[in-house]
């Protein structure tokens, strides 16, 4: 087997910026494991049969399962609680309906060691969050530019796209380089004309673990805000925003184990409070005004500026839920667990004549996912997907086959479909076995 995009050694001494951006190495110690078993025994679906088959599922980067407790939590909610909330009525039901909002905005807060619970925005999911910064950025000034990694999904690339085609920014692409995003070009980007860096922590196609703490230092000497995705980071990682130093960061609950439809946007309180109402309707503000017969709004100050319409609480409890669930689990052991599954699987795609990992395994380590590709034209993506969910004996395998909207990265560097297996902390090791020996069949298949 061959890697794409395989580390290569520079010449001389590392730059300067890229040995700042990237920071110190980090010794490892042994971390405690994970009590599978326990953890499994919260998600009921993993014992479900679906076609008369046992589902082995290895798509937790699309979206995680769901626990018992969150989905308990999601349907007590809609029953108990299901009345007029969000500060619209004064009646005890709506005071107690609102209180379990708020808590959950507080958990949320709790989860990324958030200094304010106000300064989370409580979202329908990483899109949202993304959009709201990308229409209520002010880029009136001289500085226009927005940076963006070749690796971002179309979460991130698409609203700054819609922002430059409307005149509003103009955007630039840092490319990526060895499976990583290449931090030397990502120096050279950021200047005096950028306004915002908008970057993946880890990327849902190479994994990864951004040295962003750094790279927020950087926008900060340049004069620029920092945006995160952490939609594919927060699963197998903890966020710590004051630590980190970004302006803002998205995410979605249903990635956590949350429920559809809910996700929050962190943002420094000025620079919420900064970002013009993107999708303003009820709620958002104090009052509206006549100026000389016209009407003038005047907005309230984030979140709820940002927070238009009837909220989804039953969604926000049930994310709160799930987020004390995550919580509860040695993050230690978290993170050991999915590093663990990735070196599992790059060593025995390792193994397979005609399959290769894309990337570069150590980036891949740092998150919790591994996508391959075939390089022996007899050899197909679709074909391999159907061979795993109807060709194996009593179980089949839920992977994602495609290009995981990250069309910018597979197109940049010249891929045509690719094939992930991603894990969240029900994950086992026999499970990433079962995806592996299913490799080795298939291609043993299409060869004999």
């Amino acid at each position: 087997m061959r890697r794409l995009f395989a580390p290569r050694a520079l010449p001389g001494a590392a730059p300067r910026l890229r040995r700042g951006l990237r920071g110190p190495a980090h010794v490892k110690t042994a971390a405690p494991a994970l009590d599978l078993a326990a953890v499994r025994a919260q998600f009921p679906v993993l014992e479900a049969r679906f076609g008369g088959k046992a589902l082995v599922y290895l798509d937790s980067a699309c979206t995680a399962l769901k626990s018992r407790g969150v989905a308990a939590t999601l349907a007590e909610t809609t029953e108990l609680w299901g009345g007029c909330g969000g500060k619209r009525s004064t009646h005890l039901f709506a005071q107690e309906v609102e209180g379990r909002y708020q808590e959950a905005r507080r958990t949320v807060a709790r989860f990324l060691n958030a200094e304010r619970a106000e300064d989370v925005v409580l979202t329908s999911g990483t899109t949202e969050g993304v959009n709201l910064v990308a229409r209520g950025f002010d880029f009136s000034g001289t500085r226009r530019e927005v940076v963006v990694g070749a690796w971002e999904h179309n979460s991130v690339l698409l609203p700054f796209l819609e922002a430059q085609g409307r005149g509003v920014c103009v955007l630039k692409v840092c490319p990526v380089r060895s499976g990583r995003l290449d931090l030397d070009a990502l120096d050279g980007l950021v200047g005096d004309k950028t306004a915002l860096v908008a970057l993946a922590r880890s990327s849902n196609v190479l994994g990864g673990d951004l040295p962003a703490a750094n790279v927020a230092r950087l926008c900060r000497r340049r004069g620029a805000k920092l945006l995160l995705d952490e939609a594919q980071y927060l699963s197998s990682h903890r966020e710590d925003v004051r630590a980190t130093g970004a302006d803002f960061v998205a995410f979605s609950a249903h990635k956590l184990g949350g429920p559809f439809g809910v996700g929050a946007l962190w943002g420094e309180e000025r620079a919420l409070n900064a970002l013009r109402p993107a999708k303003p309707g009820g709620g958002t503000v104090k009052e509206v005004v006549l100026e000389d017969g016209a009407p003038v709004p005047h907005w309230l100050d984030s979140p709820m500026r940002h927070e238009a319409g009837v909220p989804n609480i039953p969604g926000a409890v049930a994310f709160a839920k799930a987020l004390e669930l995550l919580g509860s689990w040695d993050p230690a052991a978290v993170r050991a667990h999915a590093e663990a599954l990735v070196r599992r699987v790059v060593a025995g795609v390792s193994r397979v004549d005609g399959a290769e990992v894309v990337g570069d395994p150590e980036a891949l380590a740092e998150g919790s996912l591994v996508a391959l590709r075939f390089t022996d034209p007899a050899l197909s993506i679709k074909d391999f997907n159907l061979y795993l969910n109807h060709e194996l004996d009593g179980r089949f395998v839920a992977v994602r086959a495609g290009e995981h909207c990250a069309h910018l990265l597979h197109a940049s560097l010249g891929l045509g479909e690719t094939l992930r297996v991603s894990f969240f902390a029900y994950t086992t090791p026999e499970e990433t076995d079962v995806f592996l020996s299913a490799l080795e069949s298939y291609v043993r298949e299409v060869r004999s």
